[in-house]
């Protein structure tokens, strides 16, 4: 049963996010708040826990959007605990400026906005796309990415090309989880060379539910794992 709520609740949001993208003129840049993440992610652990479980681990969030600009995001947290936490996104650029519709954006998905373009930090935020991750060959640890692949990226080409440099960058054992998706075995691919991609990883699914609250769609989170 959670299968198909799953799938059932993530192509309604598909459906959803089509429906906006005319009047979006392309991906939403949100900057969701570390809470987010531990919900999603960290099955709801504490900010301690989160963050002791990650010393002496790489993490590339990738499909990061705001969140090195603001105060509440896990890349926060992370820089202040000494954690070797990168934000991974192309819109990240020098001397950002944000707009009333980035605070209203930052306040629908979670977070609080208070952008600051001169964040600490933002060595660590890389101006870069998911295709191309400037980390060499098994030098990360784990990837996070929320709301973006098999929501704004879906082409199988791209997904092949995403998921081959995850498994450069990984090491042996390294993780990605990938929130929000549906069932896993339900999802259907013509690509032969992603399907072969896709074989160099384990994978087990979390379903994530949480009643009442629009911002966690009862999807799942998939977490791959490298051979």
């Amino acid at each position: 049963m959670k299968d198909f709520i799953a799938s059932s609740s993530y192509w309604l949001t598909r459906f959803q996010i089509g429906m906006m993208s005319p009047y979006t003129k392309g991906v939403v840049n949100t900057c969701r708040p570390f809470a987010y993440y531990r919900n999603v992610f960290f099955e709801g652990q504490s900010s301690q826990v989160v963050l002791a479980s990650l010393e002496n681990h790489k993490i590339l969030d990738v499909g990061c959007g705001y969140t090195p600009y603001v105060a509440d995001s896990m890349f926060r947290a992370c820089h202040y605990a000494g954690i070797e936490f990168y934000g991974i996104d192309p819109t990240i650029e020098q001397n950002k400026q944000f707009n009333n519709i980035d605070v209203i954006v930052a306040g629908l998905t979670g977070g609080t906005g208070g952008f600051d373009a001169n964040a600490p930090g933002l060595d660590k935020a890389i101006a870069a796309s998911a295709e191309n991750l400037p980390f060499e060959d098994s030098s990360v640890d784990i990837i996070l990415s929320c709301w973006l692949i098999l929501i704004w990226i879906d082409k199988e080409e791209d997904l092949f090309n995403i998921f081959t440099e995850f498994h450069r960058v990984l090491k042996l054992g390294g993780k990605v989880s990938i929130y929000p998706l549906p069932d896993w075995c339900s999802l259907r691919f013509e690509s032969a060379e992603l399907k072969a991609i896709l074989n160099e990883f384990t994978y087990t699914q979390h379903f994530i539910y949480e009643p009442f609250n629009f911002l966690y769609p009862s999807v799942n989170r998939v977490t791959f794992t490298k051979k």
